[in-house]
């Protein structure tokens, strides 16, 4: 794992603004401790939940997880995380899904060679790419079709909201509205909902705060998009997915340099348990769970024993 993670690191820049999302296998996230000390590690939301489900069989509190985990502000936070804590009081992680939507694609390749494995998600990645792709650029949008979504939801939104300006400062407003009241601090683009700080688009409070200060001409409508993250925009978008993802060719074609030949890796410690070999994998979360077969008479058609074992039919 530290041998990839490295290659991928000469790739991968190690940054504090770096976010990696793993299950909660242990070998991964001291793998990535070592090789990526300076990025932030999180847990996937949906297989945490799954987790809590399981263990600590509180199913019927699991919202409580989901709504903890997706506010934006500090005090919504502790207070959902007070109650969660109550419920599951071993909880002490927030995280999102993105890792078990990815396993979820990649389940058929669990199986697969090493070199293959990387093939297939390359394959499947690039066509998905590809879709999207096509998709973004039909529409002919600033922004992309999802971030638009957001921004029009948030513009209809701030309609019921009236600010104030008390200092006469031209970049700061309070927002009220909703039982809400939140400031806006257009010069630095935060807001203390949180939203605008994290999310990177114009949440509801700004665009209050940015009608107050353009009107509702044209200069508004601009601005929208100017107060919001360029990584929004489809031609930034485009320009991600623009290059092509290059399989893994036959080892006869690799070109390896001749000190990589003469290192020798020794293979991790393992230590093999006495047991049978693992042939079909864990179920995932989503999948769907056969119930196993049950014996069933076939002289008084019940289920739990057999023929041979039937106590009636021994009786008689």
């Amino acid at each position: 794992m530290d041998l990839l993670l490295q290659k991928m690191k000469s790739i991968v820049e190690d940054k504090p603004d770096l976010c990696v999302i793993f299950d909660r296998h242990i070998s991964i996230a001291n793998a990535f401790s070592r090789v990526y000390s300076r990025a932030h590690h999180g847990l996937c939301m949906r297989n945490l939940a799954e987790n809590l489900r399981l263990n600590q069989h509180c199913g019927e509190h699991l919202y409580q997880f989901y709504v903890a985990a997706k506010v934006y502000s500090f005090d919504e936070f502790r207070e959902n995380f007070e109650e969660l804590k109550y419920c599951f009081p071993k909880v002490d992680v927030m995280t999102t899904n993105i890792t078990e939507s990815l396993n979820s694609v990649l389940m058929d390749e669990w199986e697969y060679p090493v070199s293959y494995i990387f093939n297939s998600i390359a394959k499947k990645i690039g066509e998905k790419f590809r879709e999207l792709y096509a998709y973004v650029d039909g529409k002919k949008n600033i922004f992309v079709p999802c971030a638009k979504k957001i921004l029009r939801d948030n513009k209809s939104a701030s309609d019921s909201l009236y600010m104030n300006n008390p200092n006469g400062v031209l970049d700061q407003y309070t927002v009220f509205g909703n039982g809400v009241t939140a400031k806006v601090n257009l010069l630095e683009r935060s807001c203390s909902c949180r939203k605008f700080n994290l999310v990177k688009i114009s949440c509801e409070h700004t665009m209050a705060s940015l009608r107050a200060k353009y009107g509702d001409g044209v200069g508004y409508g601009n601005s929208i998009y100017e107060y919001s993250s360029p990584i929004y925009k489809a031609s930034s978008y485009l320009l991600t997915y623009s290059k092509a993802i290059n399989v893994v060719p036959p080892e006869a074609e690799w070109n390896v340099p001749q000190e990589s030949l003469a290192t020798k890796i020794s293979p991790t410690p393992y230590n093999p348990k006495l047991r049978r070999k693992k042939v079909k994998c864990t179920k995932g979360v989503g999948e769907m769970f056969k119930s196993k077969r049950r014996n069933r008479c076939s002289i008084y058609k019940k289920s739990g024993h057999k023929r041979t074992t039937c106590s009636m039919a021994n009786k008689s």
